[in-house]
């Protein structure tokens, strides 16, 4: 169910008044989001309702038990009870003549809970049980992404490569749908239990807080990944909802929906049949391919989380920031504090930092780069490249700290004309390298990116009239983000009279009924 679907808007104007009504409590106010958040996902496919429930069930417990409590039996049977009941909901909606199947997986997880609560409690070391069930929840919860995410490339990665010296292995790949949001409402689950172990979060004892916060519905399929310490205090209270926020919300929905699917879904029609057949195109069209690529990932992206940010603010809850302005970046540093900033916040606190961070050597801080950002390109899917394109990444942030080049900005960033020159320089410099990643990224293969990349060097008919639909497009959101992006051009529009409000409102609105583009997709990272 996407958020710019006729679907998704009734089932929004079914839900909100419902919700409102049941706003007069915290408990019946996050049952209804549940159940809100469960049909939403369940739109999709049904049988990975009981993936999100096991899910659920797991981190309960592991957080309890990575605090240093020992889950009792009430806790227990609410995981138990709770997977049971999401099952058989999806065993009765199932109409396949196997659908006894599907009760098998949350059995087995129910046993894995009550074996978990058993054995775990018998160890006597509080830190060591502690740590066993923080090691619980990472070790099942990259399990079950790596099945779904990793089997079929991993194993057809190593049988290609024994087969390279004459040792096939005769793997089969598997029929394996990618449940949506996995990545994100994994990460975001096995986050708050690392940081009750930490001691950075006390854990939530209620069940019921805690699965509206991994399932809800704005933020579940592609994030932004909010931590528990952010979200968790905002499903146990009710905050009032102001006229003034719903105005906001509603215009920052509107703000990503005109940049999904007027600027995105138009430029992915002129990237795509180039990039589908890059051998057939002149330098000039591959050029325009890859900006027209990269102006539809910020767009498709950030529009989506734009729409999860203003849903949630229509409904009195506050998402985080996820993408500020990272097209103006400077240098690679910066550009991951501005691009995707929850998993780039994730990536740091928890895997950068736990490999040692900015401690010991430049070898080992120049190792632990890498392999952050190769993991990090791993995570977007399983194919060769995205794992180049992590490669680069963290090749250019390597090359960028050797050069001290964020510190030497810094000491020009004086307001001078010199540092503004400098600092125009280096964005003008970093935004290529940008730009080549994202060949690799959206590339089907890493011939596909070569060829695109070298076609480009060529400089062989650079003109073509595609540049102009690119500059339709993409020329006024990149304006508009300069106004964004200066704060006396912002401040200035947020004093502006009435009337310009009320005139940006008609035009984006103008922009989607005329503008919108006659093919439209899906969001690029429901995929990952």
């Amino acid at each position: 169910m996407l958020f710019f679907t006729w679907p998704f808007a009734a089932f929004f104007a079914i839900f909100y008044p419902i919700y409102l009504i049941s706003r007069r409590r915290v408990v019946s106010r996050n049952l209804v989001l549940i159940v809100a958040s469960y049909f939403f996902y369940g739109w999709w496919n049904i049988h990975f309702l009981a993936l999100l429930a096991f899910t659920t069930g797991l981190d309960y417990l592991t957080a309890l038990g990575a605090a240093g409590r020992r889950p009792h039996r009430g806790q227990l049977a609410k995981s138990c009870g709770f997977l049971a009941l999401v099952s058989a909901i999806g065993f009765a909606l199932n109409h396949g003549r196997e659908a006894e199947l599907l009760l098998l997986p949350p059995l087995a997880a129910c046993l894995l809970y009550t074996a978990a609560v058993m054995l775990l409690g018998l160890i006597t070391d509080d830190a060591r049980r502690a740590r066993s069930w923080m090691q619980l929840s990472i070790v099942v919860n990259l399990a079950v992404l790596a099945f779904f995410k990793y089997f079929n490339f991993f194993g057809t990665s190593l049988d290609q490569a024994f087969s390279s010296i004459g040792l096939p292995l005769g793997f089969v790949a598997l029929h394996i749908i990618l449940p949506l949001g996995i990545s994100f409402h994994t990460f975001q689950s096995i986050g708050r239990t690392i940081d009750t172990y930490r001691g950075k979060l006390e854990p939530s004892t209620g069940f019921i807080e805690f699965a509206a916060f991994l399932s809800y519905f704005p933020q579940i399929l592609a994030g932004p990944i909010e931590r528990a310490g952010h979200m968790l205090p905002q499903f146990r209270s009710i905050a009032p909802i102001y006229r003034s926020e719903v105005k906001a919300g509603a215009m920052l929905f509107l703000w990503g929906l005109n940049k999904k699917i007027v600027v995105a879904d138009n430029l992915a029609a002129i990237a795509n049949p180039i990039f589908a057949h890059p051998g057939r195109a002149t330098s000039g069209e591959l050029a325009v391919a890859l900006l027209s690529f990269t102006f539809q990932i910020y767009c498709d992206f950030s529009g989506y989380t734009d729409m999860a940010r203003g849903l949630a603010k229509i409904m009195g809850f506050d998402l985080r920031l996820n993408f500020n302005l990272p097209y103006f970046a400077r240098t690679p540093s910066e550009f991951w504090r501005r691009w995707h900033i929850s998993l780039s916040e994730w990536l740091r606190d928890y895997l950068y930092i736990s490999l040692g961070g900015n401690r010991g050597t430049t070898a080992m801080v120049c190792r632990n780069l890498m392999l952050t950002m190769l993991l990090g390109g791993l995570w977007h899917g399983a194919a060769w490249t995205f794992v180049m394109w992590g490669f680069l990444h963290g090749a250019i942030q390597i090359v960028y700290r050797l050069l001290g080049i964020d510190e030497r900005l810094k000491r020009a960033d004086d307001g001078s004309l010199a540092g503004t020159a400098t600092n125009l320089l280096a964005w003008a410099l970093f935004m290529p390298l940008v730009c080549i990643t994202w060949a690799y990224f959206r590339a089907d293969s890493m011939a596909q990116a070569d060829q695109m990349l070298l076609g480009i060097a060529r400089f062989h008919a650079m003109t073509t009239g595609a540049w102009s639909s690119w500059a339709f497009y993409a020329l006024p959101l990149f304006l508009i983000e300069c106004g964004f992006r200066f704060a006396p051009l912002r401040d200035a529009y947020l004093r502006a009279p009435f009337i310009v409000h009320y005139t940006a409102v008609i035009a984006l609105l103008y922009s989607v009924i005329v503008l919108t583009s006659a093919t439209g997709q899906a969001f690029i990272y429901f995929n990952f």
